[in-house]
């Protein structure tokens, strides 16, 4: 009888948890940024390659069925990175389409979109994650991307599809583009866009969507946002928190690493934690790199998926 309650019960929650989620979800490609960059190097062409293993394929996976489709076509991520990518370097004004030049090789070890949900009445989150190997002047260099992002869908499934599967595509693009752009490219931002986009983050009355630009302060590549993004490292909306927490490890903030190991260490909430953590990787220095190794260590010692899901995003980069 025991057995037949537990069976019971298990059956209702995931049916709590799913509602009316459908099967598979139509996404977009993202917009490319509209500022281009300058002190860019000519380049030669991308070729990614497929490196993940082969019990790691599956892009969209969780708690819920979530295939992605891009029209009438199933989403095939790596494609998707590298198509997406090259409209973005191009808007950002890199010529990749110089020739007798190198091709640059982006090898991707890690590519995902992971959704999970406690209940019917709990936000449907998405974590997604990158890691990848990319060739440059300097020896290889390892890129990694992580974001969370939550919706509870009142109506319609249909609500979850830009915050946690259009705008995650779109960061995880720019992203990946604008650090391609820093180690490959070396184009970044004018100082005089970068202060532009700094007054019109101040002046913002439209929380959906500032915290997208606070990231691109951290797409810049430009240090002089550094003071600014650390700023707003200490607001209390999380979603810029959670943009300039990551920005920091993007833009190089090496005099911010003691503020992210505090933070990586005792953040208020994980995605706080959790964001310290992927900007610590992010920084790439020998002392960043073992921050996170004596972390693995700790996180070893719990079993709770936010603390498995914290050692995913250190693996990323080490």
């Amino acid at each position: 009888m025991k057995k037949i309650i537990t069976v019971a019960a298990s059956v209702f929650l995931g049916v709590a948890i799913q509602g009316c989620a459908p099967s598979s979800y139509n996404v977009k490609e993202p917009i490319a940024s509209n500022i281009a960059f300058v002190k860019q190097q000519n380049a030669g062409s991308l070729q990614f390659e497929d490196h993940r293993h082969e019990d790691q394929k599956i892009f969209s996976f969780g708690v819920l069925p979530a295939g992605l489709m891009l029209g009438e076509e199933k989403l095939e991520p790596i494609s998707y990175l590298q198509n997406n990518t090259v409209k973005e370097l191009q808007a950002r004004g890199v010529n990749l389409d110089s020739q007798n030049l190198a091709t640059t090789q982006v090898k991707i070890n890690k590519l995902l979109m992971r959704n999970h949900r406690t209940n019917g009445y709990t936000p449907f989150i998405t974590l997604t994650m990158l890691s990848a190997d990319v060739e440059t002047d300097a020896g290889t260099k390892r890129l990694g991307f992580f974001i969370k992002r939550g919706k509870v869908p009142v109506w319609s499934f249909n609500e979850v599809i830009q915050p946690t599967l259009n705008e995650p595509l779109s960061l995880l693009v720019k992203e990946f583009s604008a650090k391609l752009n820093k180690y490959v490219y070396k184009g970044q931002m004018s100082d005089t866009e970068v202060t532009k986009l700094i007054d019109k983050i101040k002046n913002s009355k439209d929380k959906k969507t500032k915290y997208l630009d606070v990231y691109q302060l951290g797409f810049s590549n430009n240090p002089s946002a550094i003071p600014y993004v650390y700023e707003l490292s200490q607001t209390g909306d999380e979603y810029v928190r959670m943009a300039a927490i990551s920005s920091l490890g993007i833009l190089g903030a090496n005099e911010h690493f003691d503020d992210l190991k505090r933070v990586a260490n005792n953040g208020e909430t994980w995605t706080d934690r959790a964001m310290a953590l992927k900007a610590i990787g992010d920084l790439g220095t020998d002392e960043a790199k073992a921050f996170l190794m004596k972390m693995t260590e700790q996180l070893n010692t719990v079993n709770s998926h936010e603390q498995i899901w914290s050692s995913e995003i250190i693996r990323l980069y080490l």
